[in-house]
């Protein structure tokens, strides 16, 4: 099974001010800006190989450190994989446990799964279209 770092997606005030930090500071690339993904602006900047998506707050969203929702700061972290379900069987045999089961998120066609790591932190396996 090969994992592989995907990208790193942070909730923020201030979307265009946080997409031109990675661009002014680590000479990132804009690939993606999309004013309204599922009711919130969403900049997404290529650092390197990584990515980092920006999105902003959606309405009647309410980001915290230890809500059910999203969370303020860093979301998750995602790794690549070849297939989303044969990922999602690899860690689930191994006792992951799932905030989300794969299935098509909308954005370039792909395939994700969300685990819940222990203190809180969300990793997704992002089967990659785009």
């Amino acid at each position: 099974m090969d994992f592989s770092f995907d990208h790193v997606h942070l909730i923020c005030r201030d979307v265009k001010g946080m997409a031109e930090f990675f661009e002014r500071v680590f000479g990132g690339e804009r690939i993606l800006d999309d004013p309204d993904f599922h009711g919130a602006p969403n900049i997404v900047v290529r650092v390197g190989a990584a990515k980092v998506f920006c999105r902003g707050v959606r309405p009647n969203e309410k980001p915290g450190p230890s809500c059910g929702g999203s969370v303020m700061g860093l979301d998750h972290f995602s790794f690549t994989v070849e297939d989303t379900r044969e990922a999602a069987e690899f860690v689930r045999a191994r006792g992951a446990r799932f905030i989300r089961e794969p299935g098509p998120s909308g954005l370039g066609g792909r395939w994700t799964a969300y685990i819940q790591a222990p203190e809180e932190v969300r990793i997704e396996l992002s089967q990659r279209t785009i």
